[in-house]
């Protein structure tokens, strides 16, 4: 994966954390405001999964790093070569 795509995937990853993380917010907001039983308990469990999934999500809770370069292969050069073969004559 070269940078530029690394790059925007990291940005699109932490769009879409973004946004679960205010739909958990305004999920919070309405569970606090129901009436203690087992539904709220249900709904305060489901709030914390949904925590962690989104922190999981979220690239900004890690460094940055660079992308790893993979290896290169014979056939990445097969684009550049016409009729030549990357193997040889």
């Amino acid at each position: 994966m070269n940078s530029p795509r690394h790059f925007e995937a990291q940005e699109a990853a932490w769009r879409h954390a973004t946004g679960l993380t205010e739909y958990l917010s305004a999920v919070r907001t309405r569970v606090e405001a129901m009436a203690p039983g087992q539904t709220r308990t249900e709904a305060e469990a489901w709030i914390s999964w949904a925590a962690s999934a989104v922190e999981r999500l979220d690239p900004l809770h890690t460094p940055p790093r660079l992308p790893d370069i993979p290896e290169p292969r014979a056939d990445d050069l097969r684009p550049f070569l016409g009729h030549w073969s990357p193997y040889g004559p």
